[in-house]
């Protein structure tokens, strides 16, 4: 069994594990490998050109517009759809998800 097919399993049970902890204005988080949260721009140490993007489709955009192959893949879940962006070329591969699946830890 791959990486990549356990995604969508791993979403559902984070989606149903976790509470809400970012404010609305915040609706995307990044979930890490471990299931903890951290706010979009936190990438801006890894892609400077990032600017005020905050959501999936737009990272994809910014991504495409530099040239780059981007793959995107929706899970729903009982919170929302969540999205994995993989970018090779950047060695990327980003899970946004609704802030609502983000656990009482909140957002780095």
């Amino acid at each position: 069994m791959s990486v990549r097919s356990l995604v969508p399993a791993f979403l559902l049970c984070m989606a149903s594990a976790v509470a809400p902890t970012l404010p609305a204005s915040e609706p995307w988080s990044l979930l890490s490998r471990h299931g903890e949260c951290a706010r979009v721009q936190s990438l801006k140490r890894k892609i400077p050109e990032l600017g005020e993007i905050s959501d999936p489709q737009a990272f994809a955009a910014l991504m495409r517009k530099g040239g780059h192959k981007v793959t995107i893949t929706q899970t729903p879940t009982d919170k929302g759809t969540a999205y994995e962006i993989v970018v090779p070329e950047r060695n990327l591969s980003l899970i946004f998800v609704p802030s609502e699946m983000c656990g009482t830890s909140g957002a780095r």
